[in-house]
Formats: C-alpha cells, sequence, structure tokens
C-alpha cells in the first residue's frame, strides 16, 4: 500500500518536475543569449544583401543549367524522334 501511495505522489509531481525542467531551460537560455555578440545594425544590412545577392546568383546559375538541359533534350527528342 505504501509504494502505491508513493508511485502515486510520484505521479502527481509530474507538472512540477516538467515546470521546474522548463524554469532552467529558458533561465539557461536566457544566460546564453547574453553572451551572444549581437551584429550592429550596418552589420546586420550587409550581411543580409550579401546573403540576397549569393541567392540571386544560384537562381540565375539554376535558371541557365534548367534552361541549357530543356534546350538540349528538345533538341535530342526531335532528332531522334
Amino acid at each position: 500500500m505504501a509504494a502505491k501511495a508513493a508511485k502515486t505522489a510520484k505521479e502527481s509531481n509530474f507538472l512540477i518536475r516538467w515546470w521546474k525542467v522548463v524554469a532552467v531551460f529558458f533561465g539557461e537560455v536566457k544566460a546564453e543569449m547574453i553572451k551572444v555578440a549581437w551584429p550592429s545594425r550596418d552589420e546586420a544590412i550587409s550581411s543580409t544583401w550579401v546573403v540576397i545577392g549569393a541567392v540571386a546568383v544560384v537562381a540565375v546559375w539554376i535558371f541557365a543549367v534548367d534552361k541549357i538541359t530543356a534546350v538540349t533534350m528538345t533538341g535530342l527528342l526531335k532528332l531522334l524522334g
């Protein structure tokens, strides 16, 4: 009977234990966020433009390769068919 009571008490404390774990997690997140070296506004803007430029270059490259492949395959199919 005592074992059953201990088990019931342990199960009822699940939410309390879970909230303690969540509180510890967010406390650690806050501590880590303080340590972060955040970029300045100018650094963030320039980095954003670099990413936008890189995405544009890759998009143009993929478009060109796709068109070249499509034209080549169409030509081969017309030649063979």
